[in-house]
């Protein structure tokens, strides 16, 4: 890539093709439009980990990471479940394996729910609710029947239902990290100037002090439940 600006330009170009095709792209023809880029492995991971944040499903991409699970371990030991987890998945299985089907529809629905339970499974960490999981699954099963698809298909509907959510949380985490930084960072810095100036400094002070524009003071002070009239 030549630069920032360009990849963005790219991933905005990728984001309006997913949205022209009903919100789903093959993982070849994200492939084929990055592949004058010569993007690494790593770097192809993140285009599609921002299609899935942006609700666009790429079949034949299988997200990195999950439970690895090791041969002769049980189920429960390799998921390491929590007990409410545990409890939680008990119950599910049970409940689905006594579901008596009244119609064709009914009938996929109990075909496919262990299997949307064993994605669930693989995509698992403590990180996330087991039941959480398996609802996303479920909303993507739900959407995958009701159109002419393979089982291939449909579970990789599925699959990607619940990756959505995993990248969604992630944005998430990653928002609220940068939001407890930035108050961080001021609480330091009020510290610092009220020691220095011996009184609470003024907002244009304190945003001269942060190297920060009074508006994005002011972006952080309402974090805090603060304005700038309690600054100043």
């Amino acid at each position: 890539m030549s630069g920032r600006l360009q990849f963005r330009e790219k991933l905005s170009g990728i984001l309006e093709l997913g949205n022209e095709k009903q919100k789903i792209l093959k993982k070849e023809e994200v492939e084929e439009y990055f592949a004058e880029d010569c993007l690494s492995e790593e770097q192809m991971e993140l285009v599609y980990d921002y299609l899935l944040s942006q609700k666009i499903a790429v079949t034949g991409y299988v997200k990195r990471g999950g439970t690895v699970r090791e041969a002769g371990m049980e189920e429960e030991q390799a998921l390491n479940l929590t007990e409410e987890d545990r409890q939680y998945l008990e119950g599910y299985i049970e409940e689905i394996s006594m579901l008596q089907p009244q119609n064709e529809k009914e009938e996929k629905l109990q075909y496919y729910f262990p299997k949307v339970v064993k994605i669930a499974e693989e995509l698992y960490s403590e990180e996330y609710l087991i039941e959480d999981l398996i609802q996303e699954g479920n909303v993507g099963l739900m959407l995958a029947i009701e159109t002419d698809m393979s089982e291939t298909a449909v579970l990789e509907n599925v699959r990607q239902s619940i990756q959505m959510f995993i990248e969604e949380h992630e944005e998430t985490k990653s928002r609220d990290r940068k939001m407890i930084e930035k108050v961080t960072y001021l609480d330091e810095c009020v510290k610092n100037l009220t020691e220095e100036l011996k009184r609470k400094p003024t907002l244009d002070e304190l945003a001269s002090y942060m190297e920060l524009t009074e508006d994005e003071v002011n972006d952080i002070l309402r974090l805090t439940g603060e304005d700038e009239e309690d600054e100043g």
